[in-house]
């Protein structure tokens, strides 16, 4: 697993990097995943001590937790490797370019364990990316693709959202053994099903 490629994709997904990039803020409601992968990695990655992981009450009656990392050297990776742009980024964020199929797969990666998830409909397990951005969406499907995975993508207009799914049991087969999702939880999942 590609760490900076990991992270970048947990970074796209679930982080915020401020206008000026001097910082890098990670925000998500799974205590475990932020306290075993995310904040791990952003140390080893920055070679410093990211904050302490802090929770953050939101207006609907739970909360979510939060680490930052001021590193602007960083912050300059994640916006030129990997096009992730400071600031608002859930319509404007654009694919990465020139990496590795082994690059693309950590991201994706890493991006699942942001925003996506591993469930099942009825017997069928079944793994769901999700964004605003249609053009990442469509990328994670090319790349999906490239790996030899089928994918479908899907619009739901009601939400203004775009979904890759990998929806056919020898797909999700496929996928599970070779790649590892880096949350705890979602990557019991996958192995479980």
């Amino acid at each position: 697993m590609g760490k900076l490629d990991t992270l970048a994709g947990i970074i796209a997904s679930d982080g915020h990097i401020t206008k000026n990039l001097s910082t890098i803020f990670v925000i998500n409601k799974d205590k475990e995943f932020m306290g075993e992968v995310v904040v791990p990695l952003l140390s080893y990655i920055a070679g410093k001590e990211p904050s302490k992981l802090t929770f953050v009450p939101s207006g609907f009656g739970t909360g979510k937790f939060k680490v930052y990392i001021c590193s602007k050297d960083l912050s300059k990776q994640f916006v030129n490797k990997y096009n992730i742009p400071p600031g608002s980024k859930s319509r404007t964020i654009k694919p990465p370019q020139n990496l590795t199929l082994d690059e693309s797969m950590d991201f994706l990666c890493g991006f699942i364990a942001g925003d996506g998830s591993v469930t099942h409909d009825r017997t069928r397990p079944k793994i769901e990316i999700w964004s605003k951005s249609k053009e990442l969406i469509i990328w994670f499907s090319l790349v999906l693709k490239k790996a030899h995975i089928q994918s479908r993508v899907f619009e739901d207009r009601k939400r203004s959202k775009f979904l890759v799914r990998i929806g056919k049991k020898e797909e999700f087969k496929k996928f599970s053994e070779r790649y590892e999702i880096p949350h705890p939880q979602k990557q019991l999942r996958l192995r479980a099903f």
